[in-house]
């Protein structure tokens, strides 16, 4: 199993503190910067908007990420899995 953290810090691997949004689509797989610039605008993922700039932060990004991920369900003594939430 892949641990979230190990993931991410794959996937913004050589990637500067400050991220454009080119470089915030590409990683997010969003082939469509108006996509993108809607999610910046919506708050769907962080950024601090300076005049016409946004300031997207990489680590904000990774952690505003984590926090979204959808963790599976946990197991029971015999594997089975619960469905508790």
């Amino acid at each position: 199993m892949i641990v979230v953290s190990d993931a991410l810090d794959r996937l913004f691997e050589g990637l500067p503190e400050r991220l454009t949004v080119d470089q915030l689509a590409q990683v997010l797989g969003l082939g469509d910067r108006t996509i993108t610039y809607r999610w910046l605008r919506d708050g769907i993922v962080p950024a601090i908007k300076l005049g016409k700039t946004w300031l997207i932060l990489r680590d904000d990004i990774k952690e505003h990420l984590r926090s979204q991920y959808n963790v599976p369900h946990s197991t029971d003594n015999d594997g089975a899995h619960t469905n508790e939430e």
